[in-house]
This record gives C-alpha cells, structure tokens and sequence, in this order.
C-alpha cells in the first residue's frame, strides 16, 4: 500500500528556494518514498532522526528533507541545508522524544 504525501506550509516556504537540481531530486525520491518511507529502499537515504518519536530525514547531500510518518501520511515539515535544516527543525518542535504531529508543527509558526 502506497503513502500519501502531504507538505505543512514550512515545507512549502522551504522547498523553493532550493536549486533546481536538488528539487528534480527529491521529486524523484517522492515516488520511492510513498513506498516505503521507514526504509527508502536502496535508491535513499533515510534515517530516524534522534529525539523524536516519528521524524524521519531524507537525505540529498548537501540537502535534507524533514519529514513525519503518521499513519498512512508522509508529512514533509522542512527541507533546507544540512548546515541549517536541524535548527529549523529543532525550533519548529523541540526534539524531546514525542510524537510530532502535522498539526503541532502548524501550530507553532
């Protein structure tokens, strides 16, 4: 069964500033990730963020991609720069090992 794929208006903001290239990149991670999104499979870079119960991080070096799993639903939270994405993150929904909802990361900005 696939996953559907939803974007909070953090992602959104996030996402167009990327280049172009590393756009058409996650594009492409998209469909791979609706399979599967806990493993990627072997064409991604997925992995369980520390801190938190549910987040997960899609990897494009230099890009990452922040991302929730609730149920059926891949919610993207924010995209940027390794060098910047976490403190993003970390200022949307402090890591303190819960559960992260799409609707507590809305709530906050």
């Amino acid at each position: 069964m696939r996953f559907r794929l939803a974007f909070v208006a953090t992602a959104d903001q996030s996402f167009a500033p990327l280049p172009r290239g590393i756009q058409r990149q996650f594009d492409l991670a998209f469909d791979h990730l609706r399979q599967e999104p806990r493993l990627g499979g072997s064409e991604l870079d997925v992995h369980q963020l520390y801190g938190y119960r549910n987040v997960w991080t899609l990897r494009i070096p230099p890009y990452r991609g922040i991302y929730v799993i609730e149920g059926r639903e891949i919610v993207f939270v924010v995209f940027g720069h390794r060098a910047t994405v976490y403190a993003t993150l970390h200022s949307l929904v402090p890591p303190r090992r819960q559960a992260v909802t799409a609707v507590s990361v809305s709530r906050r900005k």
